[in-house]
This record gives structure tokens, sequence and C-alpha cells, in this order.
């Protein structure tokens, strides 16, 4: 069974320099994190070698924000721990010259979206894809991975008028991201409705985006029912804390980022 890390209660504890906790973390596991800082937002890219990605298959882009709004442990730290663990696991596993086409970016501002679209830390970083013309990697959004045995896929509404070729890309994207949680989950998945996450930039500047979550199988049966499931009513509270985490969660998430790893598409 999965055990929390001690070091996850100083990555919560509220006078945590998240963006420097992460680069350390990185930088101790032999990754370079330099911060790309976009109107007043400290994002982090990770930088892995060179040698372990494969141009003949789709990037896979992984996205999870490390701002906060009080303890949030689910709120994204479990996330962003996470993703530093197997960021560290990466650089090891494929030294052989094996590829995993992964890039990882934790953004800064996902939390100010509530005031619109426009507003998350992520719009402009969604810009600069778009106009560097990196449209077609297959970009997977985690948000609150720490709670509950359920992985979610986030219905995702798609503009009025959203072109016919996005359209397309969006789909099949989304089908590998169903293909995952399902082989990852042995079958136990399900798609939602959920707030969006910083999918919502990407999908803004028309690019696919996915995003996913994690509940507890009897909160499934709450959102089915049309009603707002204990999970999300912690957030943003002092009930988003270590105490309500799950271990199995991390568990049941490493195994869908290891997955995620072995994904290939070719283009």
């Amino acid at each position: 069974m999965y055990t929390i890390p001690s070091e996850f209660s100083d990555f919560i504890s509220p006078d945590c320099d998240r963006a420097s906790f992460i680069q350390n973390f990185l930088n101790k596991a032999g990754l370079d994190a330099p911060i790309l800082q976009m109107e007043g937002k400290n994002h982090i890219y990770v930088k892995f070698p060179q040698s372990q990605y494969n141009s003949m298959f789709r990037i896979k882009t992984v996205i999870a924000h490390y701002d906060r709004i009080g303890i949030g442990a689910n709120d994204n730290s479990a996330a962003v721990f996470c993703l530093m663990q197997w960021a560290a696991s990466l650089v090891k596993l494929y030294s052989n010259g094996a590829f995993h086409n992964i890039r990882l970016i934790f953004t800064d501002g996902e939390e100010l979206g509530q005031g619109g679209v426009a507003e998350q830390g992520a719009f402009p970083l969604a810009q600069v894809f778009k106009r560097l013309g990196i449209t077609n990697d297959d970009i997977f959004v985690f948000d609150c991975m720490g709670r509950g045995d359920v992985p979610i896929l986030s219905q995702t509404k798609l503009p009025r008028k959203a072109p016919p070729a996005f359209i397309k890309a969006f789909n099949a994207l989304e089908q590998r991201a169903c293909e995952l949680l399902k082989n990852s989950g042995k079958g136990r998945w399900f798609c939602l409705p959920c707030n969006y996450s910083d999918n919502a930039s990407f999908i803004a500047n028309a690019i696919p985006a996915v995003a996913i979550t994690m509940l507890p199988s009897i909160e499934v049966n709450t959102v089915l029912m049309g009603g707002q499931p204990e999970t999300w009513q912690r957030f943003h509270t002092s009930e988003d804390n270590i105490q309500s985490l799950t271990p199995q969660s991390f568990e049941l998430f490493h195994l869908i980022l290891r997955n995620l790893a072995e994904l290939k598409t070719l283009f």
C-alpha cells in the first residue's frame, strides 16, 4: 500500500515556497526546471533529456497547477507531488535510449480562472503554444488526484463554432484518454461534468486538451444523481487537508502516469 511521503506535509505547509520546492525536488533528481514568467505568473517547465523523445510520435504535454487557495492538499498538491515523483522516475527509467515523449509543465494562476478563462494563468501559456504552432500535442491536465478510487474524465463542452478539424482532433484525444483511464482503472472510470481546469485555456485557443480528476466511488453516484460530491465541497476550505486524502488515490494516479509514459501515438 502506498504511503504518502513525509515531504508532502512540507509541500502543503502554509509557508512553503512552492515554486522553489518543486524546482529543488527536480534539481535533486538531475532535472532542470526553469521558470517561465508570463504576465506575472511563474510556470515551471521540466526539461527532460532530448534523448527521451522520438519525433515520430506525439508529444504528451502534462499540466497541473501548483497554486492553491488555503491548504490545497487535494487541489492541487496531490497531483503536483505525484508528478514530481514521476518526473524523477522518468529520467532514470528512460535513460537507456527509450523514449517517453512527456512535456511536463506546472502552472501558476489556475485558481484565478474563476473570473473567466482569460484570467487563468495558463491562458498566456496556451497563446504561446498557438503562436509557436504547438497544436498537435496530446494535452492532459491533472487536477485533484488525491482523493478517491475512480478516475474521472471531465466532460467538455466545445465552443459552438469550433472548426471541424479541432473537433476531430479533440475527439481523438478524448478517446485516447478514455482508453488510458479504462486500462489503468481496470474498467472502473467515468466521464462526468466537472469544473474546468487549465484545459479551458487551451480549448479557448483552439488547442485540444482533456482534464482528469479522481473521486470516491460513492461520490460518483452523487454526481450521477445531480448532487455535489463531498470532495468538491472541500475545495478552497480548511477541509481540503491531508487527513481527507486517500493513499490509494496516489497509487492509482502513479499507475495512470506509468501507462501514459508508455502510450505511443504516431502522427
